[in-house]
């Protein structure tokens, strides 16, 4: 299909391709910041990809993480289409740690190209698509979904890519893109079915309204109903409908191994749920809970500032006659508040089926960004090109306006790196003890760890040794799993600071420990307290604080003379069976 630009005249002598490769840059400049960063050392990994990763070091060797708990759960939780690519791309010989560092440079060039082509369809102006593609850039690079290579790496590609596809009525590639999101991205499919759903119900209940209106006293016979409900026109997307559903029918009937999903009722009783937990979700007061929670509140993104223009897109078309260039927007535009409603319907939904559908503020999120940053984009060139029309009419020099319009645009770029801590935000993290990964890599391949410490979480990936349990990997959304992480963690601390060694025996016969791992102030009161996840597992940590304030450290740390291996980087290795052999002490 072919779309006639608008000829703006502050970009007259500027082609589109110039516009789209601008785009594409900016996308290649925040990819490749993240990429930077990700080789930047041997031992550098994205937060949340920890997680996800475990699992598949089993590609590499299948004696890793064996029959392991951690491991085995986060792949029941990974999707189909993502586990399938990452097992794809290590039989070529690219690991999945290096795949996930790989990833997101592509994602970032694929969201700017469809934010691009997205615009243009709407509004088919480059410079309009340009700054659509760079908000849009601008505000997923504010957080880190893309840099995580995990599931929610692909919410915006995939909602710009489907509104893109069904703007142009393209309905084939629609459909592959709803496909890879029902494998790689389950929570996108659930708002796009919700999206075209909503989009169906929009149209019978306007053609019912109309002909109720046309002609009140009209009998609706059954070949009317059918026509009226699935017109024509509309049964490509309610077939694509269909498939989306198809696709998430597994997602939704599956029973997880690790049942029962953790209830709102249950969660409400839950530490790692309450603020200052694991994932604060029940906050107290009515706005705390419904706007400013992370993961229970609304949290609609106004980052950058400029996207905050996207709103007033449907205020502008009041004075369509009056202004010309709306004219050339196009019908289709009604798919961004489409969208951005369907996402407050997500919302309440997840609400209601708490933890099912993951967290609500995802489907606000996602949704919202692609709709505001995409409109600010048309808005955006509209105001530039009537402040254009307005000098000319006043006489102002139009070089003076081209300096200011340009200043705008270098200041709109450069914003996110002058203004915010960390941008493009990745969240990756550096291993801090490459001595310690060194060692374990050197230990037999079932070898477990027992640790307390903050770089636990680390063990897996660097060590590539499964561990005992970890921050992490402490997710609580199916009890079936979580029970047994935090019955681990609980009978962790209350062995490493029981005076009775037989309660150290007992967890190393009862989870097959090799080893046992000691920081340096691990018998230090303030150590308890530096770590704010200690705090989730009460009484034990609050009786393990009150015995280091009384003086007595434990029988654990009376042996470590006698039974550590080595220290590495400030941790000392214990040798599980030395710990075994050792007389019970009081």
């Amino acid at each position: 299909m072919t779309i006639r630009a608008v000829p703006l005249t502050i970009a007259r002598q500027l082609p589109a391709r110039f516009w789209l490769g601008l785009s594409l840059a900016f996308a290649a400049l925040y990819g490749g910041l993240a990429l930077q960063e990700a080789f930047s050392s041997e031992y550098v990994i994205q937060d949340d990809a920890r997680v996800y990763l475990i699992w598949m070091q089993r590609f590499l060797d299948s004696e890793l993480f064996s029959h392991d708990l951690m491991a085995d759960y986060f792949q029941s939780v990974t999707p189909w289409g993502l586990g399938s690519l990452y097992r794809l791309m290590a039989t070529v010989g690219i690991t999945p740690l290096v795949l996930s560092k790989l990833l997101p440079l592509p994602l970032s060039l694929l969201v700017g190209w469809y934010g691009y082509r997205l615009t243009v369809q709407l509004f088919p102006s480059p410079i309009a698509g340009f700054f659509s593609s760079l908000i849009l850039l601008q505000s997923c690079w504010q957080r880190d979904d893309i840099a995580s290579a995990s599931p929610r790496s692909f919410w915006e590609l995939l909602l710009v890519a489907s509104l893109y596809y069904l703007a142009r009525k393209n309905w084939i590639p629609l459909a592959i893109t709803v496909l890879i999101m029902g494998f790689f991205c389950p929570l996108a499919a659930v708002l796009i079915s919700l999206f075209l759903g909503l989009r169906w119900l929009w149209f019978v209940m306007n053609v019912i309204q109309v002909n109720h209106v046309n002609n009140p006293k009209r009998v609706w016979m059954r070949s009317t109903i059918v026509t009226y409900l699935f017109p024509k026109s509309l049964r490509p997307e309610l077939g694509i409908l269909g498939l989306a559903i198809v696709t998430l029918l597994p997602y939704v009937f599956s029973q997880s191994e690790f049942a029962p999903t953790v209830t709102a009722t249950q969660a409400r009783l839950m530490p790692e749920f309450l603020p200052g937990g694991r994932l604060p979700f029940f906050f107290p007061g009515f706005f705390g809970y419904w706007f400013d929670g992370t993961d229970s509140g609304i949290q609609i993104t106004f980052n950058p500032p400029l996207i905050a223009i996207g709103l007033l897109l449907p205020w502008l078309l009041k004075f369509r006659p009056q202004i010309s260039l709306l004219k050339e927007l196009r019908s289709e535009w009604i798919l961004l508040p489409q969208l951005a409603f369907s996402g407050v319907v997500g919302f309440f939904i997840a609400h209601a089926m708490f933890a099912k559908l993951h967290f609500p503020s995802r489907y606000t999120t996602h949704s919202w960004r692609v709709a505001m940053a995409v409109s600010a984009g048309i808005v955006l060139a509209i105001g530039l090109q009537s402040l254009m029309n307005w000098s000319q009419r006043s006489g102002i020099s139009t070089n003076i306006v081209r300096g200011t319009v340009t200043l705008f645009a270098i200041a709109a770029t450069l914003y996110p790196h002058l203004v915010w801590k960390d941008f493009p935000s990745t969240s990756y993290v550096t291993g801090e003890n490459p001595e310690l990964y060194r060692f374990l890599q050197s230990t037999p391949k079932s070898s477990m760890t027992a640790y307390l410490g903050l770089d636990g979480s680390n063990l897996p990936m660097f060590g590539q040794r499964p561990t005992l349990t970890a921050q992490e990997y402490a997710v609580p959304f199916h009890l079936g799993y979580y029970r047994q992480i935090r019955q681990r963690m609980l009978d962790l601390l209350h062995a490493q600071y029981s005076s009775d060694l037989s309660s150290a025996k007992t967890l190393i016969q009862h989870y097959h420990v090799d080893y046992w791992l000691l920081d340096r102030a691990a018998f230090e009161p303030s150590y308890l307290k530096s770590y704010r996840w200690f705090r989730l597992f009460e009484p034990e940590t609050g009786a393990a604080i009150a015995t280091l304030k009384a003086g007595k450290s434990g029988a654990i740390a009376q042996i470590v003379p006698q039974c550590r291996i080595t220290t590495a980087g400030g941790v000392t290795i214990l040798d599980a069976q030395c710990i075994l052999k050792h007389s019970s002490l009081k």
